[in-house]
């Protein structure tokens, strides 16, 4: 699955979209899915690292792609793109649900325009973020408990 929202990500934002942003977008993909539905769509361990959600295979994924020459990065100024390559396969073919497709197509609408700043102030606002500060240091690679999440919603609904 992974791989699958990587691809849908980057071809979606048709190559104009950072790393950083990339595992932003992949942390509200499994928290969002964790809030609603108590599964996560990948199978990442997220850590609190160096004040965001990060996970090492996130790096393995991408440099796997790279390799096969599905994806590439490209400088664009200042930034680090990552673009589809000419083995990219067609996005249309990941068959997500509907549900799902809805989903990623709204955090990609939400946030692939907006302001980095935005987007890191908003993941770093989400609860497990906000319960691995209270007790980590950005160094220590801690785990991020995303069914925090779930539990704030079902409080707020009072289900």
């Amino acid at each position: 699955m992974l791989e699958k929202l990587i691809l849908f990500f980057v071809c979606k934002s048709k190559g104009y979209i950072t790393k950083t942003q990339l595992v932003k977008f992949l942390y509200l993909a499994d928290l969002y899915s964790v809030k609603w539905t108590k599964k996560q769509l990948t199978n990442l361990d997220w850590r609190y690292y160096r004040f965001g959600p990060w996970s090492e295979d996130i790096d393995s994924c991408l440099t796997a792609l790279y390799t096969q020459g599905v994806l590439g990065e490209v400088q664009n100024n200042q930034a680090v793109l990552i673009e589809p390559r000419e083995n990219c396969p067609d996005v249309n073919d990941l068959r997500f649900s509907k549900g799902l497709e809805l989903m990623l197509r709204n955090i990609r609408k939400e946030w692939i325009g907006a302001k980095l700043d935005d987007l890191l102030a908003y993941v770093y606002q989400t609860e497990p973020m906000l319960e691995a500060k209270k007790h980590y240091q950005p160094e220590e690679k801690a785990h991020l408990n995303l069914f925090l999440e779930h539990e704030k919603v079902v409080a707020e609904l009072g289900v």
